[in-house]
């Protein structure tokens, strides 16, 4: 995946730093357990990209340059 720069990006957890993909198990700052079906990376600097298509920390994941 390539972010608004065109630089590749990866999803990762913010805490731990493992890396996340489709199909990997997520729990939402709310405690619901889901699995990602999409992902879209930032779109523009200020932005956090897209999970299941919720905002990415919703899921406590980022997008990180590789």
């Amino acid at each position: 995946m390539k972010n608004y720069n065109g630089k590749e990006v990866k999803l990762v957890c913010s805490s731990t730093g493992v890396e996340m993909s489709v199909g990997s198990e997520i729990v939402s700052f709310r405690g619901e357990r889901s699995v990602i079906t999409s992902m879209a990376p930032p779109h523009k600097s200020s932005a956090s990209g897209y999970v299941n298509n919720y905002y990415a920390s919703v899921y406590n994941l980022e997008f990180v340059e590789l």
